[in-house]
């Protein structure tokens, strides 16, 4: 009791230093009081008469248009933030050629590119003054905390019950959203206690026992197999499933309530991590063996139908053969390997462990998984999914139904496994010295001081080292060295220093550089080769970050980069979110969703390390696809669940990212198309042009239209646009939308708009009309249409690029006052064929990169 409260006082203690640092920490210089400022020259030379001449026959008076005013109320007092903000819209609305209405009067390229040059030179100044560009202390994500704490201790620490990162400016990593709540602070206190229970064991003690349990499953009733596996009344069940048996295999045919195969009611002796192991085997059946195995099941029903109605033999026969011909002629029986979900259940917890395929010939899975000493079971599901439709979800459950087959030989559990004793994790924080037993506190020193100039990367100061110092002196009387070592080391992982990215004003010091480019390609601390770069003084020089720049993405981190900027940037978290009605697209299951999300970045992924021009964003003759994106695909000859680069076949219609199906999903709503969410999307995500708001009460489409019996989408939504309201934005958005209307909410190709049961396309269902026209008059016919017309505006889509990749690295948004820094961005690109390594290396040599 006395330990507990002790304990409980200490952490109460270590919150509130945490709370004064990080309160002392995040204090801002007070923002100056705004000094009036004279009107710029410009404004009347430049500004005035071109809003004069194109705005303000519809922008102003009290009945403007969109309630908004170009008249004399927009003056040049960019010190007022709403007025800035005004001058703002009004590029917003020209780059995206909103502005003015295609009927009105247009600009010449001279005249936009001399009015926003002035807005961009005003938006500077004012920003300089009202410190909207002020130095912003940036906490570390959580992806980052993550991954930084792996490196620092070797620890790979769960942070999902971390909060959620606010995205500003469509990224995660925005210095002004990342701030730090009472909660964050209670859970770094938590956390770093944990890692480094984790990291550091006691070294005084032999290595651990290890345990080997085997589990061999046999096919029998629920719960009513039991095995004892040790002497502390471990009795496990072992449950095979009511599946079959073949020798020593558990065949295992379809995924139901009482077909898993599992072990459950176990507690492992110690805590850490062990090795799962599951030999497994699979079969997939042929098409022939598909029909051979429908025909049976067809023909016994037609045979049962006919006994108790013998009058309507020739409609139970026209079933039968129409039935028969689906399983003979549907692409969704060309099936690919079994596949099996491991899942962890800790208490009450259920976790997924992995999903993957399962060879044809016996073979051997294994995976690392984390135990405590709570009760614990493992599962092992069937999860290869066959969609359920008319012709066959009656006959699914039936176990001569014809699907590939999951065989379960054994499975066992081995460990605590460790690397080596004391485990590197261990030897990582406690490295080997001689000063261990010489001079303990001289050892404790050397292990701090390292520890600290990795977690704060960069040289510390004396008096750093000295206060960590003496926490591990205070617990060192009454504890023994490893526990009293953990006082200094969870103070430094608790520490700002350590959470923050100390970027002072002005140039940035080479460490700060060397973290700003890791956090950047990385997700991650730097490496000891930009730490002693930095140290030597060596890493701002631009020969030398290029260099760095080829080698950080050369290495398997800038994975990182890929999922974490390609994610954020087209959207990939939503994937899920609203996931198509099964009923609707049976087609869409679980395998499709986690390969779609893979196959945007794995795309990504391509263009970046092969250095192709970043144009096959838009448009490209090759996809990235596994072997069950290449079924929904109708792309032929892929096998496996790994991702390769695969030429677009002629009728195939894919190729770059409008066409992926993690794009087509999210832009849909579930239930239907969106053409207003796609045309949307296109055009923040590929044009950075903003649509604006909905105007209030614009409205749902009408699900049904009231005299015409199939309206499809488009025509709904064509009547839905003739409200005044509405027309203005959905004239700019709903053409690029349409352009897709051949892909169907699942992201599937479509010819036709379904009307039938649960949506099926009968014959006489409407044609997709994919046709339209943008605001410049431009025809677009279909998915190519909308590639080439993006692709003529490649110049605004390089900008878009552009700025994503500065907004990411830099963490924080763009504004006016970068324009100079986004043209410089796209002229490096032009000049080195436009590729993504290009834009990377402009934007890390950039002064914008090396200066906070």
């Amino acid at each position: 009791m006395q330990q507990h409260t002790k304990t409980r006082w200490n952490r109460r203690l270590l919150v509130a230093t945490l709370g004064a640092a990080f309160g002392l920490s995040l204090l801002l210089p007070a923002i100056p009081a705004q000094q009036a400022q004279g009107v710029d020259p410009g404004y009347k030379t430049v500004a005035r008469p071109f809003l004069d001449k194109y705005c303000i026959t519809c922008h102003s008076g009290d009945k403007a248009k969109g309630a908004f005013r170009a008249d004399g109320t927009l003056t040049a007092s960019f010190s007022d933030r709403t007025i800035k903000g005004k001058w703002a819209e009004v590029v917003n609305q020209l780059n995206s050629h909103l502005m003015p209405p295609k009927e009105l009067t247009q600009p010449t390229p001279t005249e936009v590119s001399a009015f926003m040059d002035w807005v961009s030179v005003q938006t500077k100044k004012a920003e300089e003054t009202l410190r909207d560009r002020a130095p912003v202390m940036r906490r570390l994500t959580r992806e980052e905390y993550k991954n930084s704490l792996q490196d620092l201790t070797g620890v790979a620490f769960d942070t999902s019950g971390f909060p959620t990162d606010p995205s500003a400016g469509g990224f995660d990593n925005n210095a002004r959203a990342l701030t730090v709540a009472p909660l964050h602070i209670e859970l770094y206190a938590a956390a770093a206690k944990q890692i480094l229970d984790q990291a550091l064991v006691d070294d005084s003690q032999p290595r651990p026992e290890k345990i080997i349990w085997r589990f061999d499953p046999k096919a029998t009733a629920m719960d009513a197999r039991r095995v004892k596996l040790d002497q502390k009344n471990n009795s496990v069940i072992v449950n095979g499933g009511k599946n079959t048996e073949e020798g020593e295999w558990v065949v295992v045919r379809h995924e139901s309530w009482d077909k898993g195969v599992d072990a459950r009611n176990f507690a492992v002796p110690l805590e850490g991590t062990y090795t799962v192991r599951l030999r497994t085997s699979g079969r997939i059946p042929s098409r022939a063996q598909v029909t051979t195995a429908a025909d049976k099941i067809l023909a016994a029903r037609r045979d049962k139908q006919l006994q108790e109605n013998p009058n309507g033999a020739k409609y139970h026969e026209q079933a039968y053969q129409r039935d028969l011909q689906h399983f003979a002629t549907d692409p969704m029986y060309d099936y690919g390997p079994p596949r099996v979900k491991l899942v962890q259940h800790l208490g009450s917890q259920p976790r997924t462990v992995a999903e993957f395929d399962v060879d044809t010939a016996p073979n051997t899975y294994a995976f690392p998984v984390r135990f405590t000493t709570q009760s614990t079971g493992l599962n092992f599901h069937y999860a290869y999914d066959i969609p359920k439709v008319l012709e066959n979800f009656w006959c699914q459950s039936h176990e001569n139904f014809a699907r590939p087959e999951l065989l379960i030989d054994w499975f066992e559990l081995e460990g605590p496994v460790y690397d080596a004793w004391p485990p590197s994790s261990h030897t990582k924080i406690l490295f080997p010295s001689p000063l261990r037993q010489s001079n303990e506190r001289a050892y404790a020193k050397e292990v701090v001081a390292r520890f600290l100039r990795q977690a704060y990367r960069r040289p510390i100061v004396e008096t750093e080292l000295t206060s960590k110092l003496a926490l591990f002196d205070q617990a060192r009387q009454g504890q023994s060295f490893v526990e009293a070592i953990k006082a200094p080391l969870t103070a430094v992982l608790a520490s700002p220093h350590f959470l923050f990215l100390m970027e002072p004003t002005g140039k940035l010091s080479d460490h700060a550089l060397a973290a700003r480019l890791s956090y950047f390609l990385w997700g991650t601390q730097p490496d000891p080769t930009l730490s002693l770069l930095a140290d030597t003084g060596k890493l701002h020089e631009p020969a030398t970050l290029r260099s760095q720049t080829n080698r950080l993405l050369a290495d398997p981190r800038a994975s990182e980069f890929v999922r974490r900027f390609a994610g954020q940037w087209l959207g990939l978290g939503q994937v899920g979110a609203n996931p198509p009605a099964t009923d609707l697209y049976p087609g869409y299951d679980r395998h499709f969703e986690l390969s779609i999300v893979r196959e945007s970045e794995a795309f990504f992924a391509e263009i970046l390390t092969h250095d192709l021009d970043a144009l096959n964003l838009i448009k490209s003759n090759f996809v990235v696809v596994n072997e069950r994106l290449a079924r929904a695909y109708g792309i032929p000859c892929v096998k496996g669940d790994s991702f390769r680069r695969v030429a677009v076949p002629p009728g195939v219609h894919r190729g770059g990212v409008p066409t992926q199906a993690s794009i087509l999903t999210i832009t849909s709503n579930g239930t239907r198309t969106s053409p207003v969410k796609r045309g949307t999307w296109i055009m923040k995500t590929l044009l950075n042009a903003d649509p604006g708001l909905p105007v209030a009460n614009a409205g749902e489409i009408a699900a049904r239209v009231p005299g015409i019996e199939k309206a499809t989408v488009r025509k709904r939504l064509e009547i839905h646009r003739t409200r005044p309201q509405c027309a203005r934005c959905h004239s700019h958005i709903d053409p690029l939308g349409f352009s897709l209307e051949n892909f169907d909410a699942s992201g599937a190709w479509r010819e036709r708009e379904g009307f039938g049961y649960k949506g099926r396309v009968e014959q006489n269902d409407p044609l997709i009309d994919a046709s339209s026209s943008l605001p410049d008059g431009t025809k677009i016919t279909g998915v190519d249409g909308l590639q080439d017309a993006l692709l003529a505006k490649s110049d605004a889509f390089l900008t878009c690029l552009a700025t994503k990749i500065l907004t990411f690295a830099l963490g924080r948004e763009l504004s006016l006052a970068d324009r100079p820094l986004l043209q410089g961005a796209v002229a490096h690109m032009k000049q080195n064929k436009r590729t993504l390594h290009s834009l990377i290396e402009y934007t890390i040599t950039s002064e914008a990169f090396r200066t906070k």
